[in-house]
C-alpha cells in the first residue's frame, strides 16, 4: 500500500501509524466538491479584514459600509473590496438604504456547513 521503509522498527512508538490508520486519515482529508467550496471560503476568511467584517455581521442585523470604516479604521475602498469578496462567496447580501449601502449576513446554511466541516475532523 504505502512505501514506508522509514518506519521499520518503530512499532510501539507514539508516532507509529498503521497502514490502515494512514488510509483512514487520507480519506478524512479528501474533500468533496462542496467541501472544496468551503475551503475556498475559509481561505478567504483568513484575510483579517474579511474575517472581522464577517464576525461583526454576526453581532448586528445589518451595518453600513460607513459604519464598518469607522469601526475598523480602514478606508471605504478597502472595506468595499472585502465586502465584495464576501458577497461573491455567498456569505453576505447588500441593499441600498437612501444613500447608504448596508450589508447583512445572507440567510443560508453556509455558516453551519463551515462548522460541520471542522467537526468532521474531531473524533
Amino acid at each position: 500500500m504505502f512505501n514506508r521503509s522509514y518506519i521499520i522498527r518503530h512499532e510501539g512508538h507514539p508516532h507509529y501509524l498503521s497502514d490502515a490508520k494512514l488510509l483512514s486519515l487520507q480519506k478524512k482529508v479528501s474533500f468533496s466538491t462542496e467541501e472544496e467550496e468551503l475551503v475556498r471560503i475559509i481561505r478567504n476568511l483568513s484575510d483579517p479584514t474579511k474575517l472581522k467584517i464577517y464576525l461583526l455581521l454576526h453581532k448586528v442585523e445589518e451595518i453600513s459600509v460607513t459604519d464598518l470604516t469607522q469601526i475598523l479604521g480602514m478606508s471605504h475602498s478597502a472595506i468595499s473590496h472585502a465586502l465584495s469578496d464576501l458577497k461573491n462567496l455567498g456569505l453576505v447580501e447588500s441593499h441600498r438604504c437612501g444613500q447608504l449601502i448596508c450589508y447583512s449576513l445572507l440567510n443560508g446554511k453556509k455558516g453551519n456547513k463551515i462548522l460541520n466541516f471542522f467537526n468532521r475532523f474531531t473524533d
